[in-house]
């Protein structure tokens, strides 16, 4: 009994410290090398996100790495976005990744156990980011 109490803390506690982590990221939106800032219409407001741009053989991509990602089905659902990157700001296509291109990306975007760890695990979705 006693070691079904501890996984059960456990898990509660693993459960709000990515509740947290997730709060933080949102909030806060880190500085990072290779940082682009999305402006994604939602509506009558914009969400802006900055993200990791990845850069594959001349294209790039953005990923949504968390649970919380409104602003991927945002963009998905506008089907364009304003993207910052380098000191110049383009409007771009969001096109969702499916099949080869989602899992040569995902290669590509190797995040690494400790980053999955503080993510939950959470599936990673793909927008690749072409010049309208």
């Amino acid at each position: 009994m006693m070691v079904l109490e501890i996984l059960v803390f456990a898990a509660i506690g693993y459960l709000i410290l990515l509740l947290l982590l997730e709060l933080v990221v949102w909030q806060v939106q880190p500085d990072m090398e290779d940082a682009v800032t999305l402006h994604v219409q939602s509506g009558d407001t914009v969400v802006t996100r900055k993200l990791y741009g990845l850069k594959h053989q001349g294209t790039l991509y953005v990923a949504s790495n968390h649970w919380f990602r409104s602003w991927y089905h945002a963009a998905r659902q506008a089907g364009h976005v304003e993207v910052e990157h380098n000191g110049a700001t383009t409007k771009c296509r969001a096109i969702p990744l499916v099949g080869e291109e989602h899992k040569a990306i995902a290669a590509a975007y190797d995040q690494g156990l400790m980053l999955k760890l503080l993510c939950g695990f959470a599936p990673q979705r793909f927008l690749r980011l072409e010049p309208a």
